[in-house]
């Protein structure tokens, strides 16, 4: 018998993945009120520079001799990163190149390749400035910086302890556990070492009721990530806010909480989404850069797990070029045979940063299955009984049915990682 189908584009890579769902079985695609990419965005860039939010322009905050250290994202964020720095480059057209170094904030990533680099920035910026990888590994590149009220203890990449000045740039989105992104998240966890990461990231702060997304006021996390980044000290930040079309809808600058905060309000009023009735099936997926590896690409699973009812399933879409992204993240996705066995493990063993994916997987695989649909055949090594995994939507939609019943009803979620559940929005 022949099925009515609609056939719905969702983000998948650099392009996108044509998914064929069952009419009858379709029950609403998410959408959120787009903001417009701004007309002239070297002109906002500009403004937003020449007006900062609570803090003199950079301009006359910079002596003509001080260190300035520029902090950017990774190539697995959407960061307009050589926008943004050309254009504080230009304000700060008398300082020295020799003065100025260039730190990609990785956290607990990988070190950026020479070519990513070259394409996170430009090679006018790469030719001309020096740029650095922070590795919050190597101890002798870190520094003591003090301790949080909290008790984490601050070490902190040398290069940014020794810049007399500090700019952080970033992005303003949803986050599953900091609340939102951007501002002091380029200092913790962006240039802290290890230690530093896993104790602000540790399970007492994950597990607090605040620690959510949408959620600022009270959460451990985010309130740490704040004193640390005033006690190692940033004197300007630069964030903007995205489309899906990954335009710049948003810039703010100067300050770095007054600022996050005026990006943050701007964020949450388009990304807000009332959550309507729970669905059987929810289907998600981000695109690149978030779906570059599997490790970045669960996120959108993790914001997606509001929308699926308990004992639904989750279907993820992710090329994830560059497979699991990290050694570890394939060592839990394919020794582990149940989320029971994954969460004793880190009780048992002890928590760290760079396993939090799998704590949060493991929590929702309790009441969900997962689904991943990749190209990539090595995540076919994904242990079958900890989630499925297989090359076509299509497939992995005839089976959640199959298991969920045939009436079951489906939602998608495109761009997951932007939305905004109302109930999170204090």
């Amino acid at each position: 018998m022949h099925l009515n189908t609609e056939t719905i584009e969702m983000p998948f890579g650099k392009g996108h993945l044509e998914v064929r769902i069952p009419t009858k079985n379709l029950k609403r695609i998410y959408a959120l009120q787009e903001p417009p990419g701004l007309a002239d965005e070297e002109k906002a860039l500009a403004a937003a520079l020449a007006h900062p939010i609570e803090s003199k322009r950079l301009s006359a905050l910079i002596g003509p001799q001080e260190r300035v250290c520029i902090l950017v994202s990774d190539i697995t964020r959407p960061v307009p990163s050589k926008r943004i720095v050309t254009a504080i480059l230009r304000e700060l057209g008398s300082t020295p190149r020799k003065n100025i170094t260039i730190v990609v904030a990785t956290g607990l990533h990988r070190k950026n390749t020479d070519d990513e680099l070259r394409a996170l920035l430009g090679r006018g910026i790469t030719g001309e400035i020096e740029v650095i990888n922070h590795d919050a590994f190597a101890e002798r590149g870190l520094r003591y910086a003090g301790k949080t009220s909290r008790g984490t203890e601050l070490y902190v990449n040398v290069t940014v302890s020794d810049a007399d000045k500090v700019i952080a740039t970033g992005y303003i989105e949803p986050h599953e556990f900091a609340g939102f992104t951007g501002g002091r998240k380029s200092i913790l966890p962006g240039i802290c070492g290890a230690d530093s990461i896993n104790y602000n990231h540790r399970l007492e702060n994950l597990d607090h009721p605040r620690a959510k997304t949408g959620i600022l006021d009270g959460n451990p996390i985010h309130e740490d990530m704040v004193e640390a980044a005033r006690i190692i000290g940033v004197d300007f930040i630069v964030n903007v806010v995205l489309n899906s079309k990954k335009q710049i809808a948003a810039v703010v600058a100067g300050d770095l909480e007054r600022a996050h905060e005026k990006g943050v309000e701007f964020c949450r009023k388009h990304a807000q989404v009332a959550l309507g009735e729970s669905a059987d099936i929810v289907i998600t997926s981000s695109g690149y850069p978030l779906d570059i590896n599997l490790y970045q690409a669960v996120k959108s699973i993790f914001a997606a797990e509001p929308f699926a009812r308990k004992g639904g399933t989750i279907i993820l879409l992710a090329e994830c070029e560059k497979g699991f992204g990290t050694d570890l993240f394939y060592r839990w996705m394919t020794s582990f045979t149940s989320p029971t066995q994954m969460i004793h493990r880190i009780k048992e063993e002890g928590y760290r940063a760079d396993i939090d994916h799998c704590y949060f997987l493991a929590h929702i695989l309790g009441d969900k299955e997962i689904t991943i649909v990749s190209p990539h055949k090595h995540l076919q090594e994904i242990n079958g009984s900890l989630m499925k995994t297989t090359d076509s939507a299509e497939e992995a939609i005839h089976d959640a049915l199959k298991i969920r019943g045939e009436n079951s009803g489906i939602a998608l979620l495109p761009y997951a990682q932007r939305f905004l559940p109302k109930s999170n929005s204090a």
